[in-house]
Order: structure tokens, then C-alpha cells, then sequence
């Protein structure tokens, strides 16, 4: 919906309760001065034009339809039946009511700051001087008492239309002013959010709240570049059911990415657009297609790359303006360019984790006894997330975490890694900063907070007594403690340079004896569970399956 037929709108609702108290004035003045039947017969004749009035206003849409013109009608009747009334005797009254053409005034600037119409003022000025003219010449002592009203009106007339165009004025600068805000508070959310779906989604609230809209969203193109996916979406007036996904060059979505053009599109009478199965009544759509725009370094010349559309829809008939339009495209241009740059980051960023995990996995290697040790923790520690019912989001952060873990290890001389018997204090030391190196490695990746916690603190234990930070109790995090217990398990489940493949019964009874302390109860009796059902069995092989509902007490290999 255009900003000036809201402004309007809400003018004229407002305008109702000023007619309201304008019919009392009446009333009151005419109480005394004509019979009572007289004055409620008035009363009655205006408050059926008011019912009226409103009635064809109880909505933007009915208002649109004919609400406009039935209050422009409603105030033209108002103001010649005042100037009537005020020019003719009263018959038996013996008295004129000299000062009711005042009450015209009121109506024309009503009628001028509502829609600054300078033939709609004009009208309403001539209804009240044309019955001042006709009837005044039987009723009026002087022409110059006629005058006064006529000069009066139009000068009202010309104030309210005056009135009206700085307030329309003051409006457009307040429009740019909010245009801009809103460009600028989009530029600095590109800047500073992280989270690409958070990005879209504020700026598609801020595309659908300027340009009046009822709902909208934003579709990105697959990387086959034959679908859009709908990325987030958005309703001023509750839930609605819209697409996950359009097909390149169908609906309006789709023919506006095909055709890297904006598509607008308005209904006629009282039908509505089938807008990509969007379920609400549509009158009104646009839709901008996310193009990404890339300077060449060596030449002036640049590259478009479509990425996706953003499209609103109102439940209204309204032509987007030129100005919303502007507006709406800057905001798709910030949005591409943020999503564009967002992909850009992630697969530089994938890349880089699947190289620190090829060379995790590649230090693994240097050492016989610890080979694999990251894969089967990373396995672990899933299973018991999944069974204590972590989110997609957390399971993910454990996966990196875990296989990244002992990146640190990098730092540690081999001498120490593969020394054959235990290592001394001073060499226990130096493996104490493996922790400490893996988190600076990793800690430029912006990876998220949980995972460099998994790889920086695997070592620390509920009571404190663990490194690098000591934390204790409530500051390990869920994740943090199933990795604690799972690094540890395979540990002691390992065959060591300095001993054997511990017994399986032992290993467990170290860690129901750190339950408490150095592990989470409730981790540990996670992992039991899963040893007793069998899951360990394509991590550790056979070793791990139980006999009659006890676990065996065979070594791992």
C-alpha cells in the first residue's frame, strides 16, 4: 500500500470523531433554538451519514474501493447543510443561527489535510458559499453579510491546501529519512551479523515494513541453478503457508531470477493473484531479483550474478512506488552481496576444516598407537549426544570438534609422543600445551565457540583438576563433557606405547569411579548404554559385543 493512502486513511479515521464532536456542537447550539423533534431528526440525519461513512471504511481495502469518496461526499453534504441552516430564518424561531456556517471551516481543512486535493477543497468551498448565495439575498440584512462567510471558507481553503503540502512535504523527508536509516541499518548488519539466515530475515522484515507490505521472502538459487530454495520468510499478519522451493522460471519469483528483471504486479476488481501457492489473499507483488554485481580488478567492466529473489506481496491494490522501489533493490544488492560473500567464506572455510582435518588425521598417522583415536572419538561422542538428545546444530559442533581435538599435537616433538615409557614431568608439561596450541591454530577459522571449548578444554575435568583452564561443574558445557568421557574411554581402550589394551571391566570401573568428579554421571551411563547395545560394535569391531545381556571382557584391538 502507498504511504500517502495510509496517511490518508488514518486522517480520515481520525476525522470521523472530529465529525462526531462537530454533529454535538450542532446539537447544542440548535437545542432551544428549533424543537426538539427538529434537533433529534438532525441528529439522526447526521449520525446515519456518519454510520455510513464508516461503514465503507472498516477496512483499508473497502476504503480504497469507495470509503474516499463517500467521506468527500459525506463532508461536501456537511458543510452546505451548515451554510444553509446558518443563511435561512427559522421559521418560528425568530432567530438565525448566524455563526453554524463556521462549522464548514473545520471540514475543509479536514478535507485538505486528508487529501490535499485543491478541486476536492475547491468543491466543498463552493458548497458552502453557493447556499450562502442563493438563499442569503431573502435573509441577509447586507451584502457584506454575506462576504464574511464566503472570504472566511475560502481562505480556509487555502490554508488547509497550504497546510496540507508541508505536511506532505515533511512526510517525503520523513519517508527518505526512514529510507535511509533503514539502508544504513542494513549496511551495518551485513558488517557485523555472522549468522547469514538472521542477515536475510532482518532485512526482509525491514523490505516488508517500509514498503507497507503483508508478507514476504527471500528465495536463493540452488548450486545446480535450476530451483530457488526459500531461505526465510515473513508476515505482518501471522503464519501463512509459502513454497520451499520454486522452479527457475515459474510463478513471479521464478520468472523474475530467469529474467534478472523486477516483476510487479497488481489485481483487477475484485479478483486476487495466485502468487507461488503463497496462501493469502494477494492483490498486490512484487518481486526483486538478488543480483550480485562484481568489478573486474583490470578493466571497468562488471559481472551480474542472479543468486536468488526477494518478494513481497499485500493483501491490498497497490502500485509500488518508485521510491520503494529504489529502496527495495538496495536492500536486495546488500543482501546479495552479503549472501554472496557469505558462500564465498563458507566454502573457503570448509575447505580449510577438511585441510586441518586431512592433516589431524595425517598427524594421527605418525604414531601407530593413537591412529584413528580422532575418528572413533568423533563417533562416541555422536552416539551419546544422540542418545542424550542434542540438536543438529551441537551434534555438528562435536563432529568438528572431535576430529580437530588433538590438532594441537602438532606442536609436541615425536620424542614425546612416541616415547615408549611414561613421560616425565617436564615432557608431560610440554603435552599439557597440545590444548592451548589446537585452539590458536583453529581460532583464526572463526569456528563457533563450542567448538574451539571441545578443542581447547577435552581435558578438563568436573572437579577442576583439569587443564589447561580448570574448569569445574557448571562451566563444561554438555558437549564439552561427553568429549571428556569419550576421549578418555578410548584412551584407556588403546593400546600405548607403555602398555597394553586395558580389560574392559576396568576401564569401566575407572570411569563409574570418576563419575561425579572427573565425568558426568549422566555421560557415563550414556555410554554404558551403548556398549550394552551393541552400537560400538562398527567403531571397535567385535570386541565391544555383548554376550548375554553382559559386556565381554575382551581387549580392544
Amino acid at each position: 500500500m502507498k504511504r500517502q493512502f495510509q496517511n490518508a486513511y488514518a486522517a480520515d479515521r481520525q476525522a470521523l470523531k472530529v465529525r462526531w464532536a462537530l454533529v454535538a456542537f450542532w446539537a447544542i447550539l440548535s437545542y432551544g433554538v428549533l424543537s426538539l423533534e427538529t434537533v433529534i431528526l438532525g441528529c439522526a440525519v447526521l449520525a446515519t451519514l456518519g454510520y455510513i461513512t464508516l461503514k465503507f471504511s472498516r477496512t483499508q481495502q473497502e476504503y480504497e474501493r469507495l470509503g474516499r469518496r463517500v467521506f468527500f461526499a459525506t463532508r461536501l453534504a456537511d458543510a452546505t447543510l451548515a451554510s444553509a441552516v446558518s443563511t435561512l430564518k427559522i421559521a418560528g424561531a425568530g432567530s438565525t443561527f448566524d455563526l453554524l456556517w463556521l462549522l464548514a471551516v473545520p471540514i475543509i481543512l479536514l478535507e485538505a489535510i486528508s487529501s490535499g486535493s485543491a478541486k476536492k477543497v475547491a468543491l466543498i468551498v463552493v458548497g458552502t458559499a453557493l447556499p450562502q448565495i442563493l438563499l442569503g439575498t431573502d435573509t441577509v440584512a447586507t451584502p457584506s453579510d454575506l462576504a464574511v462567510p464566503i472570504a472566511v471558507t475560502a481562505i480556509s481553503g487555502g490554508f488547509g491546501l497550504v497546510l496540507s503540502r508541508f505536511q506532505a512535504r515533511q512526510r517525503a523527508l520523513e519517508d527518505r529519512d526512514r529510507q535511509l536509516s533503514t539502508i544504513i541499518d542494513a549496511s551495518i548488519a551485513v558488517a557485523h551479523t555472522h549468522n547469514l539466515h538472521d542477515l536475510i530475515q532482518q532485512n526482509l522484515q525491514s523490505a516488508v515494513a517500509e514498503v507497507g507490505g503483508t508478507a514476504g521472502m527471500v528465495a536463493l538459487l540452488d548450486d545446480e541453478r535450476e530451483r530457488l530454495i526459500v531461505e526465510s520468510a515473513f508476515s505482518r499478519v501471522g503464519s501463512f503457508q509459502f513454497p520451499t522451493e520454486i522452479q527457475m522460471g515459474e510463478g513471479v519469483t521464478g520468472y523474475a531470477v530467469k529474467s534478472g528483471q523486477p516483476i510487479t504486479l497488481c489485481a483487477v476488481g475484485d479478483e486476487t493473484l495466485n502468487v507461488d501457492e503463497i496462501s493469502l489473499p494477494i492483490r498486490s507483488v512484487v518481486s526483486i531479483p538478488l543480483i550480485n554485481r562484481e568489478f573486474s580488478t583490470k578493466s571497468t567492466s562488471t559481472v551480474d550474478q542472479i543468486i536468488g529473489a526477494l518478494t513481497i506481496v499485500n493483501d491490498q491494490t497497490s502500485k509500488v512506488e518508485s521510491e520503494d522501489l529504489d529502496l527495495l533493490q538496495s536492500l536486495a544488492a546488500l543482501m546479495a552481496n552479503a549472501i554472496h560473500n557469505a558462500r564465498i567464506e563458507e566454502r573457503q572455510r570448509a575447505i580449510f576444516l577438511r585441510t586441518l582435518e586431512s592433516l589431524a588425521t595425517a598427524l594421527e598417522a605418525r604414531d601407530d598407537y593413537t591412529r584413528g583415536h580422532s575418528q572413533r572419538v568423533c563417533d562416541l561422542s555422536l552416539m551419546i549426544g544422540r542418545r542424550l538428545g542434542l540438536t543438529t546444530e551441537a551434534l555438528e559442533e562435536l563432529r568438528v570438534g572431535t576430529i580437530l581435538h588433538d590438532i594441537g599435537k602438532i606442536g609436541v616433538p615425536d620424542a614425546i609422543l612416541n616415547k615408549p615409557g611414561r613421560l616425565t614431568d617436564g615432557e608431560f608439561s610440554v603435552m599439557r600445551q597440545h590444548p592451548v596450541i589446537g585452539y590458536e591454530i583453529c581460532r583464526p577459522l572463526q569456528l563457533s565457540e563450542g567448538v574451539l571449548m571441545i578443542i581447547r578444554n577435552h581435558h578438563e575435568k568436573l572437579d577442576g583438576s583439569g587443564y589447561p583452564d580448570g574448569l569445574r561443574g557448571g562451566e563444561l558445557p554438555l558437549s564439552l563433557r561427553i568429549v571428556c568421557v569419550a576421549d578418555a574411554f578410548d584412551a584407556m581402550s588403546s593400546r600405548r606405547p607403555y602398555r597394553d589394551v586395558m580389560s574392559l571391566n576396568y576401564v569401566l570401573g575407572e570411569m563409574s569411579k570418576g563419575a561425579g568428579t572427573q565425568f558426568d554421571p549422566v555421560v557415563v551411563e550414556a555410554l554404558k548404554d551403548i556398549l550394552h547395545s551393541g552400537a560400538l560394535t562398527g567403531v571397535y569391531g567385535t570386541d565391544f559385543r555383548p554376550e548375554n545381556d553382559e559386556i565381554d571382557d575382551r581387549r580392544a584391538a
